[in-house]
């Protein structure tokens, strides 16, 4: 059995969270002397991510101090193999499948293409642990939950159109493209198959919460009195909300 097989029978969906956030966050680079690397850079909170992904393949983590993040990185041949085998078939972004098939061919391993995506498929949690946001604020007195996920190009967010709805509309600040859901029904949907296929990242701190967030928002309890046990209900959901600690 060869490479591809063996890691993949094994660690399926690790290997499609994995490509989730290398299309979300990553790059395969190949320069002109044949220098491939891995590349993935998240957030400030987010090093336990990329040091699962450091056990698995070799590599380091750094503080990008200035960027207040943290980069993993990856170059030599066997750990690129094996990131390789991980990722073949998996890997969709319509930019990091050039680069995916560009360090196939310089390896000579056969490009696999990707698989049509399922809810049972780990991808969506991996890239939305790169790309992904979930937030609330208050509109008109009245908490509006949000999840979101950007993007440069439409056509890299429409895999979570196509299985979760919500809507995708252009973002002219940052000239990004963003996937939207609003409806608490979509939002449940969408944070239920993030609990099946566990995020990596601080978001999972925020999923978690989301039930929180609506049995709190349905008793109005941001409106009760200070001293009430709603309000301070409200007020320590806020407090864990906005935490960024593990």
């Amino acid at each position: 059995m060869n490479l591809q097989k063996t890691v993949q029978n094994k660690h399926l969906h690790w290997c499609q969270w994995f490509a989730g956030l290398v299309d979300a966050d990553g790059c395969l680079l190949l320069n002109a002397k044949n220098y491939s690397c891995l590349e993935i850079t998240m957030g400030i909170h987010d090093e336990y991510a990329l040091q699962q992904i450091k056990k698995k393949l070799g590599g380091s983590v750094k503080l990008r101090t200035k960027a207040k993040a943290y980069r993993y990185r990856l170059h030599n041949k066997m750990g690129m193999l094996k990131a390789l085998a991980f990722l073949n078939g998996h890997i969709r972004n319509s930019i990091r499948l050039s680069q995916l098939k560009k360090l196939c061919n310089h390896y000579n391993i056969l490009f696999i293409e990707p698989s049509l995506l399922t809810l049972d498929n780990a991808w969506f949690s991996g890239f939305f642990d790169g790309d992904g946001t979930l937030s609330f604020s208050f509109k008109k007195g009245w908490p509006q939950l949000v999840v979101s996920v950007s993007n440069k190009k439409a056509i890299d967010c429409l895999f979570f159109q196509e299985l979760f709805g919500g809507s995708i509309s252009l973002d002219k600040r940052c000239n990004t493209h963003k996937w939207q859901l609003f409806k608490k029904t979509d939002i449940v949907f969408f944070c239920n198959y993030l609990k099946k296929h566990s995020l990596k990242s601080i978001k999972k701190k925020r999923i978690r919460l989301t039930s929180t967030f609506f049995q709190l928002r349905s008793l109005r309890a941001y409106t009760y009195s200070q001293t009430s046990l709603q309000y301070k209900s409200w007020v320590l959901f806020e407090k864990q909300w906005f935490d960024n600690s593990s």
